[in-house]
């Protein structure tokens, strides 16, 4: 078997060595489950007789994977995702190469008597194929890294796509940038932007996460990414994150299909193609405004007792409101989970000012005073509840029954869903029942915020 130099291959391709067992029989080597070959076999067939001089492939499948391996022989894999290209001498039958979907190959150069033997993901499809190397070439996604003189024509695509908030747009992306090392993509098609990915790199981890500092950070696609696209999206991004920053894993956060005017989970089955894996799963709390279950008894006398009580719900400044209700934030997460708030009070102000009509304080008053409130995104679809607190008198009094009814039955009725937020810490692995008994009251069920982890 020939010493292969260290290269970078393109479009998610790369070489699979192969288990072997020698004995004074013979050689034999295995391919187990999907264990060995990264998807399921739904086509085998095998390759030999080719004349001196001649070649086989010189096309790129739309949507079928292949591994090939040389069981006999040899030959060169020539494979290019129109803008990289690599020559691979294939000459073990204990090594064969994977070949992705969107990806352009050639087999070449066979020394006499090869055969080699291709496991396919997908029945033979005469129409499935592209033959054309120029129109290859034309036809594929165009990667590019953000940079901030990106930054309008970023926050023009996230405000007319399919799945996108204003979470992604780049002025609130980047109110920390200091923490984080951006690294996010831009994807083009015919020059024409389709889709963007945040992420950030760590590069101590040699891990992209997209995003590290945001609750979710999947693809924001527009309306021309179809479940191929996404795969040719999906391979241009591991390729640009291996050649470009050496990573080795990608963690990939989803945008939840509750943010969606349209479906939008290409992304979801082209995570699954390249081997992504579930790592956490947190469990939000959402009532579907549409389909409402009915709230509590225990959370509708809640609410009137705290009404009975003189207690009101207004909406709080950026000034004295939002100073007095984070030290009743503090002060809860302090005493219960020895914990201080993700945002300081001073980028809270900065992100409600930059976005005024998107991110709105609500406070709970009795006799003057905060005794509870919650910091409400409004991302349109989703009206997304975060930092919900309320002080002993508060609870005493009923103040988040009072405050949660006034907003999903008036101020926020007009959204199609409200999210309480995760009731999950330890990556999923423990749930706040009693948090989750009290959100489900309000008639919310289950959405779930995922994390999955790609090795590249």
């Amino acid at each position: 078997m020939t010493e292969m130099k260290t290269q970078i291959l393109p479009g998610g391709c790369r070489l699979i060595e192969f288990p072997e067992a020698v004995d004074s029989r013979g050689s034999l080597s295995f391919a187990q489950g999907q264990e060995h070959i990264p998807f399921s076999i739904e086509r085998v067939f095998w390759i030999y007789d080719v004349q001196p001089g001649k070649s086989r492939g010189s096309h790129s499948h739309n949507e079928s994977a292949e591994v090939v391996i040389p069981v006999c022989g040899s030959f060169d894999m020539f494979v290019s995702d129109g803008t990289h290209s690599a020559t691979v001498r294939m000459d073990s039958p204990r090594r064969g190469i994977l070949i992705p979907p969107g990806l352009w190959c050639e087999l070449k150069n066979f020394a006499p008597g090869t055969v080699c033997i291709v496991f396919a993901s997908h029945p033979y499809n005469a129409q499935g194929y592209t033959n054309d190397f120029d129109q290859y070439r034309n036809e594929q996604v165009r990667v590019e890294r953000y940079s901030a003189s990106k930054a309008d024509e970023w926050n023009r695509f996230v405000a007319a796509s399919r799945n996108g908030t204003f979470l992604l747009d780049r002025n609130y992306m980047d109110y920390h940038s200091d923490r984080f090392e951006d690294c996010s993509l831009m994807f083009y098609l015919h020059d024409e932007l389709i889709a963007v990915l945040p992420a950030d790199w760590n590069g101590v981890e040699h891990v992209v996460r997209s995003h590290g500092g945001l609750t979710y950070g999947g693809l924001v696609m527009s309306g021309k990414v179809t479940a191929v696209t996404a795969l040719q999206i999906f391979s241009a991004a591991i390729d640009f994150m291996k050649r470009e920053l050496g990573a080795q894993r990608w963690l990939y956060k989803p945008i939840p299909y509750i943010y969606s005017i349209q479906p939008s989970e290409e992304d979801l089955y082209a995570l699954f193609r390249c081997g992504g894996k579930l790592v956490s799963r947190g469990v939000s709390s959402v009532i579907d405004q549409q389909e409402r279950l009915p709230m509590r008894e225990l959370r509708r006398r809640g609410a009137a007792k705290a009404a009975k009580n003189g207690l009101s719900v207004r909406v709080g400044d950026t000034g004295a409101d939002l100073e007095a209700y984070w030290e009743v934030l503090s002060s809860v997460l302090q005493e219960k989970h020895n914990r201080k708030p993700v945002h300081t009070v001073q980028e809270m102000r900065l992100l409600m000012q930059r976005f005024p009509e998107k991110i709105r304080l609500h406070v709970v008053e009795c006799q003057g005073q905060v005794v509870a409130g919650s910091v409400v995104y409004n991302a349109g679809t989703v009206a997304h509840a975060q930092y919900i607190g309320a002080s002993a008198k508060g609870k005493e009094c009923g103040a988040l029954d009072l405050l949660f009814k006034e907003l999903i039955d008036v101020t926020y009725s007009n959204c199609r869903y409200f999210d309480f937020g995760i009731s999950t810490e330890n990556g999923g692995n423990w749930l706040n029942e009693g948090l989750v008994f009290q959100k489900e009251g309000f008639g919310a069920r289950t959405v779930t915020y995922d994390a999955y982890m790609t090795e590249l």
